[in-house]
């Protein structure tokens, strides 16, 4: 009966530590700050590279959400001064050429011909490797555009997409014969999780079950965990250290959070 007592007060000051530190903001960011190089993250950045040496037209990256497809792509970037576009609902080829104008640093002009020679001649005399988020949202026109800079510049578009749109980019055949190299990245497994994070001061029974409620879906274990760390800051002088918690603690904080994937 004490133990019981026990656990029910630590699950309370548990609450009671959500209700501070996690507001509703909380909830919803993104709360990633840095790259953090899993096997799938590697893999994909030798992916880029090989997209960098051979010159691919397009090269197309694939996987669910929050495995880490656009933090390894924008590390990628960063490094090599690529230019980055995001695209957004009705994503016209208009839209797109004003956003590559802004990371090519060219004038902007409202006439659709003009922009795309300017934007042409500048891919023209410095081929790069250019970064399209969110591909799925490009028509087949934007498509098209993208095809034309690629073709005439010799620049390589790397086309970013969730696995469930993968079909709707690679169905045109003209599209599909330019993509030179498909990247996979996925959720990391269990043994990873624990490598990560074995210098946490969690036990492995704890990042066990973190990775069974993430199943392994690399922003939601970076989401749970920091909520973790935030109630033990809170509530560790009232007795709850990294050392005591317990896979019944980690449940009760990830009830506070919608995780994507892993056991509910």
């Amino acid at each position: 009966m004490g133990r019981k007592a026990n656990g029910d007060q630590t699950l309370a000051l548990i609450d009671e530590a959500l209700g501070i530190v996690m507001g509703e903001a909380e909830l919803w960011k993104d709360p990633r700050d840095g790259f953090i190089p899993t096997e799938g993250a590697k893999a994909l950045l030798g992916h880029l590279h090989l997209v960098a040496q051979e010159g691919f037209p397009l090269a197309l990256v694939v996987g669910p959400a929050g495995v880490g497809k656009t933090l390894t792509c924008r590390y990628w970037a960063r490094e090599h001064e690529a230019p980055w576009v995001r695209a957004q609902p009705s994503y016209s080829p208009a839209a797109l050429l004003e956003d590559l104008a802004v990371e090519l640093r060219i004038t902007r002009t409202k006439t659709f011909r003009v922009l795309l020679s300017m934007v042409r001649d500048a891919l023209l005399m410095s081929p790069r490797v250019i970064f399209v988020d969110e591909a799925q949202l490009l028509d087949r026109p934007t498509l098209e555009t993208v095809k034309y800079l690629a073709d005439e510049t010799g620049s390589s578009f790397v086309l970013i997409t969730s696995e469930e749109f993968e079909g709707q980019i690679r169905r045109h055949r003209d599209i599909e014969s330019r993509i030179g190299t498909v990247a996979r990245i996925g959720p990391i497994s269990l043994q990873e999780t624990q490598a990560i994070y074995k210098d946490s001061g969690y036990s492995p029974e704890v990042l066990a079950e973190v990775h069974t409620l993430t199943g392994g879906i690399l922003r939601d274990i970076v989401r749970l965990m920091r909520q973790m760390d935030r109630v033990v800051e809170w509530s560790g002088e009232r007795g709850l250290t990294k050392a005591a918690f317990t896979p019944a603690h980690v449940r009760r904080v990830a009830s506070r959070l919608n995780l994507a994937g892993g056991a509910r």
